[in-house]
């Protein structure tokens, strides 16, 4: 499931940003599911992260609290699709690695996603 978790999750990211990760890992654990995203951002996009990091303001959490709520309306659908009732309680994404390459978004789910794994009801795009 994480491998085709990983192949929407590359497709929807693409959706976001126009543009798709260069890998994208994914793990389940209970209630939560983990995105990893490596991205290759242009020099441009790297010095205005970076500058937005590195700046105390409030722009920066302000870009990823948008970019997460974008994510958890974009995914969404797609967990519905995957039990009937499933869905997003929370989200939280951060950046980190050389030129904010690494992306993790965790999604904290209504339902653990392991014990629906084990019971078979999980129905994968």
């Amino acid at each position: 499931m994480e491998r085709e978790l990983a192949k929407v999750a590359s497709r929807v990211r693409k959706n976001i940003t126009e543009r798709g990760p260069v890998d994208t890992r994914v793990s389940i654990m209970n209630h939560f599911i983990i995105l990893k995203f490596t991205a290759k951002f242009t020099k441009p996009e790297a010095f205005m992260l970076e500058h937005m990091h590195s700046h105390e303001s409030h722009v920066f959490a302000d870009y990823k609290l948008k970019l997460a709520l974008m994510m958890k309306e974009n995914f969404n659908p797609v967990f519905s699709y995957i039990h009937m009732g499933l869905n997003i309680e929370d989200v939280e994404t951060t950046f980190f690695g050389h030129e904010f390459s690494e992306q993790v978004t965790v999604f904290k789910m209504n339902k653990d996603i392991e014990v629906l794994l084990k019971n078979d009801e999980i129905n994968m795009p």
